[in-house]
């Protein structure tokens, strides 16, 4: 007898020998059981995960000499001749080479003899997303009114092909890829039937290249056994497949923790020194990122698809990457996958990329941006402020301290070195000498002499007014959509103070406000209508005004 590959060798013969398809297996039964049996069937999904096995196994089941049955006894003549594809009942057909009208309608032709033996004349049309448009439209009228005794069970991989007059008609059935473990467990016990020594890497390089493939997994096993007889190791299988050894991953990851550049490129090199595949590259250290993810996330190894060794590998370097950092490193991974398969220097490529991420900052977690927000207000609030609440209630610590500030006349002080860009003057406990009307007197003289220093910063101040004295500090009004040039003054306070200096021989300070000219110099009468529109709003929302201090905001409406 010539020899079987294992794909046929080992191809399940009963419903309860296929592997990973129980929702198709279960529904199947029920209908055999219930007698409730359609005229078409799809059976749509990726390759080699039992489409084709499923169908002859139901033929099987229908004309079975003891069926209908969920459980074909593969022993009569009936079962026999579907097993070797010789029965006049149950047709097999090639959707790609016989994808014709006229092969159609020479189908047609024969339904309307009634099965020969078995009680369905059953027709297994594979690949059938093949069959062109005039073919499905002459197999039209045969699905929506099909002879008695006929049975239509379509295998496709596109399903997406087909017409959506013939998907109505059929029951369809979406087949599943099968698992990594399903597939090393099946192949495992496959090496324990033939005697075959093989280890677990080995198992698991094969069965991450079938790619959810029961049937190409066979096939590389086949391959393999051809390749280094029947003792087979991780390392033959790396060799013979072209797959990436994990521990080059491994090494990359540390190269990653190290920002080891030189240790990076040598990786790289090693790849294109072997003739590794760019994507297949990719798509295992993604894997890879992966599996470091999924164990950080559940604190768990069993959602990896790996050996027991790597497991403890994943588990040890934990510590290594933030969550936010290997999803930004996933990100990178992914879209060079893409951006290299249209590139002219695919190394070139690949070494940015990775150098890219070798170099990515370490990603804040939103949690930890919240607690540097934290610790900036509790610095803002660092001074004792105590003024008396007219309506006192029961607040938490922060809230009181925002209240405090909203009802303080003066704002706390902010350290320049560690808070910058937020500008917030103090109240001089000094008086000097100085009347508004000397100020206003050489106003323009001293915006001449700004100027001459920074003529944007003349033109801003241009825009406001000194509107008061507040012990040693000049007060200027602006207008209440001013913040913008109140900002930029405030930045250059410094130059500022020392052309007042100048002019009038005294140290004062300057600060701007929101607002219009006052009426009678009292701070009290600065504010215009957003002042008191902001009032209206703060009691709606408790510590904005303390918001808008602090950080220097401008209300818009």
């Amino acid at each position: 007898m010539s020899y079987l590959v294992f794909a046929r060798k080992f191809r399940p013969m009963t419903f309860d020998e296929v592997i990973d398809q129980k929702h198709v297996i279960i529904t199947l039964k029920n209908a055999i059981q219930n007698n409730r049996l359609a005229n078409a069937y799809l059976f749509a999904g990726p390759r080699g995960v039992g489409k084709t096995t499923i169908a002859r196994i139901f033929a099987k089941a229908i004309n079975c000499e003891q069926g209908p049955t969920i459980t074909p006894c593969n022993q009569c003549s009936s079962c026999i001749e579907i097993t070797k594809s010789r029965n006049i009942d149950v047709l097999e057909i090639d959707g790609a080479s016989n994808n014709g009208v006229e092969n159609v309608r020479n189908l047609r032709e024969k339904l309307k003899y009634v099965p020969s033996h078995g009680k369905y004349k059953i027709y297994i049309i594979d690949e059938v997303h093949m069959l062109t448009d005039s073919a499905f439209n002459a197999l039209l009228k045969t699905l929506e009114e099909p002879p008695a005794r006929v049975m239509f069970i379509f295998a496709t991989t596109e399903p997406n092909k087909i017409l959506p007059t013939i998907l109505s008609r059929c029951q369809r059935f979406d087949f599943k890829r099968i698992t990594q473990s399903e597939i090393v467990s099946h192949l495992r016990d496959i090496c324990k039937k033939e005697s075959i020594d093989i280890d677990d890497d080995a198992l698991h390089l094969i069965a991450r290249k079938a790619d959810g493939s029961m049937r190409d997994g066979q096939s590389l096993l086949d391959q393999a056994i051809s390749f280094t007889g029947k003792k087979i190791t991780g390392e033959s299988i790396a060799s013979l497949l072209g797959i990436i050894d994990n521990e080059i991953f491994f090494k990359v990851t540390n190269a990653f923790k190290d920002k080891d550049q030189t240790a990076l490129l040598d990786i790289i090199d090693a790849v294109f020194v072997n003739g590794f595949d760019l994507n297949e590259f990719l798509i295992g250290l993604n894997d890879h990122l992966r599996n470091i993810l999924m164990t950080k996330v559940t604190n768990s190894t069993q959602n990896l698809h790996t050996t027991d060794v790597y497991a403890k590998r994943y588990v040890s370097i934990l510590n290594d990457f933030t969550e936010s950092d290997l999803l930004a490193l996933i990100k990178i991974v992914s879209d060079t996958e893409y951006n290299i398969k249209h590139s002219s220097n695919p190394r070139l490529k690949l070494e940015i990329s990775l150098l890219k991420m070798l170099n990515l900052n370490s990603v804040k977690n939103l949690n930890d941006l919240l607690d540097g927000i934290h610790a900036l207000k509790d610095k803002i609030y660092s001074e004792n402020i105590s003024v008396k609440d007219e309506n006192p209630e029961p607040l938490g610590d922060e809230k009181k301290k925002i209240k405090q500030v909203e009802h303080s006349h003066t704002v706390p002080k902010l350290p320049h070195d560690n808070i910058k860009n937020i500008i917030i003057p103090t109240k001089s406990e000094e008086s000097v000498d100085v009347h508004i009307s000397e100020i206003k007197e050489k106003w323009s003289t001293f915006i001449e002499e700004v100027k001459k220093h920074k003529i944007a910063l003349g033109s801003f101040l241009n825009e406001g007014e000194p509107s008061h004295i507040d012990g040693n500090t000049v007060v200027v009004s602006f207008g209440s959509r001013n913040g913008f040039h109140i900002r930029s003054v405030m930045s250059s306070v410094k130059l500022l103070e020392s052309i007042l200096y100048k002019l009038y021989n005294k140290n004062l300070h300057i600060r701007c406000i929101k607002g219009t000219k006052p009426l009678n110099g009292s701070p009290e009468e600065v504010d215009d209508h957003s002042e008191n529109y902001l009032m209206q709003l703060s009691s709606k929302i408790p510590g904005i005004k303390t918001i808008i201090n602090v950080f220097d905001g401008e209300l818009v409406r």
